[in-house]
Order: structure tokens, then sequence, then C-alpha cells
């Protein structure tokens, strides 16, 4: 009972499916574009319209569950739509207590900030100290979602004395380059950022504490796993009507035993998925750290293989269907796959757990 929804968060869920399902474009996904981001301003300024970006602000009472149910339906539909890194940008902005305009600007869709954290193993962005209280930064991260179509990110980096701080840059500042990446996932826009000397004036930037910017890591894992969780989930619905029609030696496919089994697989590892999310969700909620640490690092792992099992079973079940560019499968297990690197992998947060528990 610990992880079932309440009838407002249902209502909420079939308000997002619903939404989606009318702004969602597979097909710009499936056909040949230049770089022109996927997610169109229009599409999240309606969001933001319907409360979904800032309801992690005191304000809206929303939580961190609520956040990852809309982004599990992000992940259902395939959506372009960076809602998730919103959210927790304005959040981390409030936290911080900085910047207080651009969050209000994000909340009713003016603007889109997406926060810019490292993976986990990775180098720090290098924060100096700049002219008149700024700073000047310096660093690489290769890959982050949703930051070609920003207007401003939201950049955890560390200073000479290793003390975390987060910084407000604009896309279009100088010395910031923002070069679109080609990756496995179709249906999200992706870029790798590169800061050489970007200057943040003072009153754009936070010294904050290194839990903040472990929960705001924690955070994007977990909805990297919501993410994936939806896109499964949905993987699941299609494999279970694509098998139920298919017809093969007089009978449908899904009427053998193996085939059955197979989709039995599925549906346990979805709902492990659900399970592990769930619950890391309502530990970011509790605002325990130790709690947070611990059931973050078991939906990043257990969901993240989860789905890709789930990804691969339902290509062997379309058969060679599955294996025709033109199906919307290749989509969900590409955004699967993808999703399985960012935050941290399957393996990483396994070992962090081992770490945690032993």
């Amino acid at each position: 009972m610990e992880y079932m929804i309440s009838d407002e968060q249902e209502v909420l869920v079939e308000t997002v499916r619903q939404w989606l399902e009318r702004r969602t474009d597979l097909a710009a996904a499936h056909a040949d574009r230049d770089r022109t981001p996927l997610t169109r301003p229009a599409d999240f300024r309606a969001a933001a319209e319907l409360g979904l970006v800032g309801l992690l602000r005191a304000a809206e009472g929303g939580t961190h569950t609520d956040l990852s149910l809309i982004v599990e339906e992000l992940g259902r539909a395939a959506s372009p739509l960076p809602l998730g890194q919103a959210a927790l940008a304005c959040r981390a902005l409030d936290d911080a207590g900085f910047a207080a305009d651009v969050a209000d600007r994000v909340v009713t869709g003016a603007e889109l900030v997406v926060p810019v954290v490292p993976e986990p193993g990775e180098p720090q962005v290098a924060a100096a100290a700049g002219p008149d209280g700024g700073l000047v930064l310096h660093g690489r991260i290769p890959v982050v979602a949703g930051v070609p179509a920003a207007d401003r990110l939201l950049v955890a980096a560390v200073d000479v004395a290793d003390a975390p701080v987060l910084a407000l840059v604009a896309a279009e500042a100088p010395g910031l380059e923002r070069a679109a990446r080609t990756v496995l996932d179709l249906t999200r826009d992706f870029a790798g950022v590169t800061l050489d000397g970007v200057r943040v004036a003072a009153g754009e930037w936070m010294s904050v504490t290194r839990e903040t910017t472990n929960a705001l890591g924690d955070a994007l894992a977990l909805h990297h796993a919501a993410d994936a969780l939806g896109a499964a989930d949905r993987l699941l619905a299609m494999t279970v009507r694509y098998v139920g029609e298919r017809r093969q030696f007089g009978r449908v496919v899904g009427g053998f035993q193996a085939v059955k089994h197979h989709c039995a697989d599925m549906a346990v590892d979805v709902e492990a998925a659900r399970v592990t999310v769930r619950a890391a969700a309502r530990a970011l909620d509790a605002d325990d750290p130790g709690a947070r640490r611990v059931r973050v690092a078991e939906a990043a792992a257990i969901a993240g293989e989860a789905c890709s099992r789930v990804a691969g079973t339902a290509l062997q079940l379309h058969g060679g269907m599955g294996f025709t560019w033109e199906h919307d499968l290749h989509l969900y297990l590409r955004r699967i796959k993808t999703g399985e690197l960012l935050g941290g992998t399957p393996r990483h947060h396994r070992a962090r757990l081992l770490d945690l528990v032993a």
C-alpha cells in the first residue's frame, strides 16, 4: 500500500497522458531533420500553464512523487519536453536562495532552464573568482539532455576550495558552447556543453552545501529511471497487443507458452522498476539523505536493468516487424538504452548501493 498513488495523482496521470497524446509527434523523431530542437517553446509554455513545471515550489505543494509520475508519462509518450529537469532547476534555485525572478519565468513558461550536472566519475566544472564578486567557469560536460532548447543552464561547479556552487549561465553567454549530439535516442534533444572562461555575474551564483548538489544529482538520476519506466510500460502494452494479433501456424503467437512466459517476465520487470522508482521518489520527499541515497541507488540500478530487459524482449517478440526502422518500438528501445547511461549507469549505482549498505 505504501507505493499506491492517490486518487488525485491518478487524475494527474490521466490528465498528463491525454495532454501528451495530443502534443507528441513521433513522426518528427523518425524523420530526418536538421539541428532544430524537438522541444517546441509553445509546448513548454502550455505545460507550464498546466502547472507541470513549478509543482515542486513551496507555493504549489507538489512532491517528487508527483513529478516522477509526470516524467513517467513523458517516457511513455516518448516526449522531448524536459519538464522534469526544468522543475528540478526551479526547486534548486529556490533551495539555494537566488534568482527567484528566473524561477518565476520558468514556471510561467517564459524561459527554459535545465540543470547541467556532471555524470558520476566525470570531472567537475571549475569555478574561479571573477571580477566584482562574480565567477569564471571552466569545464566540459559531454552529454546533457534538454540543453539545445534551453534559455539558461543551471551549472553545478566547485570552487578552488572544492566547495560546490550553483551558477546560472545564459545559453548564449560568451565562452559557452553547446554542441548538438547525435545519440542513440532520437526522441530527445542532447548537447555537449563546454565552458571556456564563462563569466557569471554576482547574484547569479550561490555557494551551496555538498548535500544540495548531491540531492540534485540523485533527483536527476531518479527521473531518468522514471522516464525509462514509462517507456518500458509502453513497450509492454505494445508487445502484448502485438502478440495477441500476430498469427503463426494458424494461431496467435501470444497463445504459445514461451511467448506468455516472456510477456510475464516483462510485466515483472516493469513492476519491479515501478516499486523502486516510487520508493525513491518518496525518499526524496521525506528529506532523509541516508534513505534517499539508498533508494535512488536501488531505483537507478534495478529499474535501469529491468527496463533494458523489457526493451530487448519487446524487440524479440515483435519478430521481423520489430527490426523495421519505421516501427515506433525502436524509439522506445533507444530512449531506454540512452537513459541507462544518464545520471550514472546501473553498474555505478549497484556499486554505490553496496557501499551504502555494507
